[in-house]
């Protein structure tokens, strides 16, 4: 430009040297900030460019829209489409343009909008490209900033910024016909929304499975990424039905926000579910899947012929114990068996099978080892387990019409016995004291037997007592002289039966069983210890009198000798 020297002169002589500094400073800032506004491409003197992304946050499969605006302060024209590429991130689909006049400066200006719907094709945080606005020959740029695309499966809330996510996992995807696929659903969030309702999981069907829902667990923390995430969980127990390939549905949870309702998905679970090998099945398999332990027991080690005994077994371990059959018995001679009755444990890690055992003849039975067979999942072959064999006796009972009358044939052919020996006993005794008598009146007889009082004293100990006590010992020292060492079920007999008559007649017993014993010894303040030990006695004649075993001629006499001493110890306690 040309101002004049003269004029620029007289100016510049009347000009003071401080504001000369401003003017220089202020064109200085001004040619500065003049190129920046066209690169950045905010804006110039008279245009204005914008780019709206709404919302910045969307899911997979959702929809963000995109709105660009070019805008004066004089009247535009010739306006062109702005130029943009997001590729390969997002397709951009024009959705609408409209043109909005209006009047700024007594001037018309109109401004242009052009609107896009932004269709996410990958999942991540994306930050958009400049878009570029051409008018009258400059370039103007706008920058729509970034945006955020998440799974179906993950939100983030405006208001609090939590992120809520859900997740689904199954612990194997190749499991077999009716054996237990665990299935998780999760719910992880990191922070409550701000709304009255509450999350809505919706798991699927479930269909061709046989489902165990368990008890819900408790809240607990993860931390991912460094935030940490509340994590509510949900499991099933899934029992597939068939073979084959199957699908489970998407889960989902129901988010309740202030806009309105919004829907978190998964995605679907693909299961192959295998048949059980026929290779080594043995025949006695009857379905039983997973890793067990097994257990018997009997309610008691004995029983009487006719009254119910149970046995309770167990099987426990991790599989599918709620679904499988009862396992099968074997044959146990001599006993008739009802039942099981299954017992469901809370957690399905234990089951108790009770059976009803109802034995039909006396001696020593025995249970056979009870198998149970299984197929092990993780090493793809069958196992078999078994139990002990359980042996117990069974004695009469004392209710059987049978029994009694047996019981007191037998009674009294061992009294007729009892009565016979101490006939021979007297004679044996009468003969020794008729020897004896003969050594005295001999010339050669000692000194000792011309005593009047020495024979009298021998002879009192000699004759018997006329007290149970003494028919109790006497019935006893002849069971001494029997030989019985192959006989145990007789002479086991005869002992408890001149047991029971000395108790019937010290205590007036009213039945012959071991019950009663105990019930009149009681009554009859007989010590702790003694008591303890006729019960433990008539114990082991019952066991000799139904177990099919030999009784040793030591073993005899000690049997023998702790009836003596037991007599012994109630007759000291009656006197006292």
């Amino acid at each position: 430009m040309d101002f004049g020297g003269k004029r620029i002169g007289k100016f510049r002589k009347k000009t003071p040297k401080a504001a000369w500094g401003i003017r220089l400073f202020l064109m200085f800032a001004f040619f500065a900030a003049a190129p920046a506004q066209v690169a950045t491409g905010a804006t110039d003197a008279t245009i204005n460019v914008a780019a709206v992304v709404k919302p910045r946050h969307i899911q997979l499969g959702e929809k963000a829209q995109l709105e660009l605006t070019i805008s004066g302060d004089t009247f535009i024209k010739h306006i062109k489409a702005p130029k943009f590429n997001f590729l390969p991130a997002f397709l951009a689909v024009p959705i609408d343009s409209k043109t909005v006049p209006q009047l700024k400066s007594d001037q018309i200006a109109v401004s242009m909008a052009w609107i896009y719907e932004l269709i996410p094709q990958a999942i991540g945080d994306f930050t958009l490209s400049d878009i570029r606005f051409d008018y009258q020959g400059d370039s103007y740029f706008a920058n729509p900033g970034s945006i955020r695309v998440s799974g179906t499966d993950t939100y983030q809330e405006t208001s609090t910024g939590g992120v809520h996510q859900i997740e689904v996992e199954v612990d194997t995807v190749k499991p077999y016909l009716n054996a237990p696929l665990k299935y998780t659903f999760r719910y992880l969030y990191t922070a409550v929304l701000p709304t009255r309702a509450s999350p809505t999981p919706q798991l699927p069907e479930f269909r061709d499975f046989f489902v165990l829902k368990p008890q819900k667990l408790p809240l607990y923390t993860r931390d991912i990424r460094g935030k940490t995430f509340w994590v509510e969980e949900h499991t099933r127990t899934l029992y597939p039905k068939k073979t084959g390939q199957m699908t489970l549905a998407p889960a989902e949870l129901l988010l309740p926000l202030p806009q309105g309702r919004k829907t978190l998905k998964t995605k679907p679970l693909t299961l192959t579910v295998q048949p059980l090998p026929e290779m080594g099945r043995p025949a006695d398999f009857n379905g039983p899947i997973g890793e067990y332990q097994i257990s018997a027991a009997l309610a008691r080690s004995w029983a009487e012929v006719g009254r119910a005994l149970t046995l309770t077994l167990r099987v426990s371990g991790r599989g599918n114990l709620q679904v499988s059959e009862a396992p099968k018995l074997p044959t146990i001679p001599g006993v008739m068996v009802s039942g099981p009755n299954p017992s469901y444990a809370a957690m399905p890690t234990s089951m108790a099978y009770v059976y009803t055992l109802t034995p039909v003849q006396t001696g020593t039975l025995r249970i056979p080892a009870i198998r149970y067979v299984y197929f092990d999942p993780k090493r793809a072959t069958y196992a078999t387990i078994q139990t002990a064999p359980i042996r117990f006796s069974v004695r009469p009972n004392p209710n059987d019409p049978a029994v009694i009358e047996t019981e007191s044939t037998s009674w009294k052919f061992w009294v007729m016995l009892s009565l016979a020996i101490l006939v021979v006993g007297g004679l044996i005794v009468g003969f020794r004291w008729y020897r004896v008598g003969l050594a005295k009146a001999s010339p050669d007889a000692s000194t000792r037997a011309e005593t009047p009082e020495g024979s009298g004293a021998k002879r009192r100990k000699a004759a018997p007592d006329e007290t149970p006590a003494s028919q109790a010992q006497t019935a006893l020292a002849a069971l001494a002289y029997i030989d019985t060492t192959h006989e145990a079920t007789a002479f086991a007999n005869a002992l408890a039966q001149v047991l029971y008559q000395y108790l019937e007649d010290v205590f007036a017993l009213p039945q012959r069983n071991i019950a009663a014993v105990r019930e009149v010894g009681v009554q009859a303040q007989v010590s702790e210890n003694s008591l303890a030990a006729l019960v433990e006695l008539f114990t082991k004649c019952d066991y000799y009198r139904f177990a099919p075993v030999p009784l040793r001629a030591n073993e005899r006499d000690a049997l023998i000798a702790r009836a003596e001493v037991l007599i012994d110890h109630i007759e000291n306690h009656q006197h006292a």
